[in-house]
């Protein structure tokens, strides 16, 4: 009896020891490992402050543009046009999928405001190479300080590598393994039956010119297309839905209304360079998907076959990265679907060509330019951000520019921000960038020590530069600050104008 009586004592011990210790975890040390290892759930939070009652989820399709657009946002900022009334906050993690989406989705506190989830449904997230992708082990490694346990096991399991870690060898034999034995079935006869063999065949005989020779470039692009779009959904066994499904059922558990945003994706190309009977396999898993999660009650909106080509930015590959006409036309299609839930709210949209002559960025993040992941709140010359270069980014905020829209009365570009520096001994410059197809690139640099001499102090830089001969010969202009120093510098309040 007393032996089991001090063994009790012990357990209880141990228990509560194990107790404290994860009170002194979570306490002390939880948060630093969140902001080192877990860092996106800073904009779960920030979507929670701010009371937004639509929260779209997206990956990098949501946020990337084309270099020429005149509007820069989101696709998720061109769906909140429609619903001026209702506040609506996005989650953008690259390269995320299903199961990251759901990790995520489950940190939302139960009391917040949040009353419809928007999902981005990714047709190649289905696939072998993105469900044994290179970027699955980083992702899953985000993700261990937010599974729903005590923080002290979860940092032990972070520390142990209790996730799915394998090396990029171990996944690619992953999916090869795939293409090589898993069987394609059409309801038509068709002589390739797998990946490996229709991607072998392709590369063998080659994607024509009209002259007849072979095209290297299109060729390896036509194998890319049949290993992304290739495959059949088994609803039995393909991991992403269970993803979905528990999506699904986490959406009817918090009463939130669920949308699932089918991504569009390069029909037009799969069809010229493939053929007809990748786009049936295209078409037949997007069928599958619609069709499973509207029995579900689920809003799904099939943007599949509704971006042309020319929308599409990448032209040497698969995603689902579109320029602004093409994020307009996913946005409308999605606002059309949340019309059904907000039937009063939704108003209508008219994107006019607005030409402009200023140009201002706060440096916030509310206004899109290039290179937004500079912005930080280390330092600001006015509101909460500026963008810090150099080091890691040598390229500060940067303002695009289409030339064909400027005016061919400007003479010259009025260029002034203010920037505070470390120190005044670095080389970093005010790059004024020209490309253009026809011409090629050329870049005018101008040392920011002759205008903006003082350091740790915020100054103002202002310069006038004065439009060259062959500037409408050109097609892009970019303005920012270039420091490939050590010498880290901040900018805020960038102002840009075209005078006449």
């Amino acid at each position: 009896m007393k032996d089991l009586k001090k063994m009790l004592y012990k357990f209880c011990l141990v228990g509560a020891i194990i107790v404290g210790l994860n009170f002194v975890y979570r306490f002390f040390f939880y948060e630093n490992d969140i902001q080192q290892h877990s860092k996106i759930i800073n904009k779960i939070r920030d979507i929670t402050k701010d009371s937004g009652e639509i929260v779209y989820l997206g990956e990098s399709s949501n946020i990337t543009f084309r270099n020429d657009d005149l509007d820069k946002r989101a696709i998720s900022d061109f769906i909140a046009d429609y619903f001026p009334s209702k506040k609506m906050g996005a989650i953008t993690y690259e390269a995320s999928h299903a199961g990251i989406f759901y990790q995520l989705l489950t940190q939302i506190p139960t009391s917040s405001k949040v009353k419809t989830i928007i999902v981005t449904l990714n047709l190649r997230s289905f696939n072998a190479q993105w469900i044994y992708s290179f970027l699955e082990t980083p992702l899953q490694k985000s993700m261990v300080l937010l599974k729903d346990n005590p923080p002290l096991f979860n940092r032990l399991l972070l520390a142990f590598k209790g996730y799915d870690i394998k090396t990029d060898d171990q996944r690619e034999k992953q999916f090869i393994n795939k293409w090589k034995h898993e069987v394609l079935k059409f309801p038509f006869p068709y002589k390739y039956h797998t990946v490996y063999e229709w991607e072998q065949v392709i590369q063998k005989e080659g994607i024509k010119n009209k002259d007849g020779t072979i095209n290297p470039k299109l060729t390896e692009l036509a194998g890319h297309y049949v290993k992304a779009y290739a495959f059949q959904i088994d609803i039995d066994n393909n991991p992403r839905i269970r993803d979905f499904d528990k999506i699904v059922e986490l959406a009817k558990k918090r009463n939130w209304n669920l949308v699932l945003n089918l991504m569009a994706e390069n029909t037009e190309k799969a069809k010229t360079l493939v053929g007809d009977e990748l786009l049936f396999l295209m078409k037949q898993n997007r069928d599958l998907l619609v069709n499973r999660y509207r029995k579900e009650k689920v809003i799904v909106v099939d943007n599949l076959e509704d971006v042309p080509d020319q929308e599409f930015i990448d032209q040497t590959w698969t995603t689902e990265h579109y320029a602004e006409k093409g994020r307009k036309i996913v946005a409308k299609n999605v606002a059309d679907g949340l019309k059904k839930i907000y039937p009063k709210e939704y108003v209508k949209v008219e994107y006019k060509l607005i030409l402009k002559n200023e140009f201002y960025n706060d440096c916030e993040g509310k206004i899109a330019w290039s290179n937004m992941q500079t912005l930080t709140s280390e330092a600001h010359y006015s509101g909460n951000k500026s963008s810090k270069t150099g080091k890691e980014d040598i390229f500060s905020l940067t303002f695009e520019y289409p030339i064909k829209y400027i005016a061919d009365s400007i003479k010259s570009i009025s260029i002034e921000c203010r920037l505070f520096q470390e120190s005044a001994k670095h080389n970093a410059k005010l790059a004024i960038e020209l490309s253009g197809d026809q011409k090629g690139y050329k870049m005018i640099p101008i040392q920011i020590t002759d205008m903006v001499k003082t350091p740790k102090t915020w100054q103002k830089l202002n310069y006038l530069f004065k439009v060259p001969a062959d500037f409408f010969e050109y097609d892009l202009l970019k303005v920012y600050i270039y420091n490939p120093t050590n010498t880290i510098i901040y900018v805020d309040d960038f102002t840009i104008k075209f005078v006449k």
